[in-house]
């Protein structure tokens, strides 16, 4: 199964914008985004910057992508946050950062697209979300702009809990989150 080739019929803004760089179908544009590499954007509530700044997150590229299908009325596109557990297996670039911290995962939140069951991940050119599906350990459908802040109140909710879980981790919610941040400048 993979995700509809719809074409992009739409008036809203998204679809012109899609449309003004040649694309016309809901599949290739999550090609295009794929395509794009990883970066955060100037501002994490305009999603558009992803097509004019030519890069975004796992947030913004599927924000952009869940809002595109839902202008063109297509049907079971859902925009998922998933938290998995990040090691070096499933991002080889964070493997220093977690050695230095001696931690070897770190519960991660990503962003990604469900498509009748199936997950669809276009955050990295060179990845897909097989590199992380048997490490997900929490999913939940979300609206597009709940990307912006409630992402992280669920991120950060869950590594409240997995610290808790977990008493022989010595940091604190900010140490954690900080080394998170130092993890993902190694994806970028």
């Amino acid at each position: 199964m993979q995700l509809p080739v719809s074409d992009l019929t739409a008036t809203g803004s998204i679809s012109a914008a899609f449309r003004k760089l040649n694309i016309s179908d809901f599949y290739a544009a999550c090609d295009f985004v794929h395509q794009l590499p990883y970066g955060r954007n100037a501002s994490r509530s305009d999603f558009s910057l992803v097509l004019s700044e030519k890069q975004g997150t796992c947030s913004s590229k599927h924000a952009l992508l869940a809002l595109l299908a839902e202008e063109n009325a297509l049907q079971n596109v859902e925009l998922i946050v998933g938290i998995y557990l990040l090691s070096a297996e499933t991002n080889p670039q964070a493997a220093p950062v977690l050695a230095k911290y001696k931690l070897t995962n770190l519960p991660e939140c990503h962003v990604y697209l469900r498509y009748k069951g199936k997950r669809y991940d276009y955050t990295f050119p060179s990845q897909s979300i097989a590199t992380i599906e048997n490490k997900i350990v929490r999913e939940q459908r979300i609206e597009p702009q709940q990307v912006i802040d409630w992402k992280i109140v669920i991120h950060k909710d869950y590594l409240t809990r997995w610290l808790a879980r977990n008493p022989s981790i010595s940091y604190n919610l900010n140490q954690i989150w900080e080394i998170r941040e130092e993890i993902i400048a190694q994806l970028c």
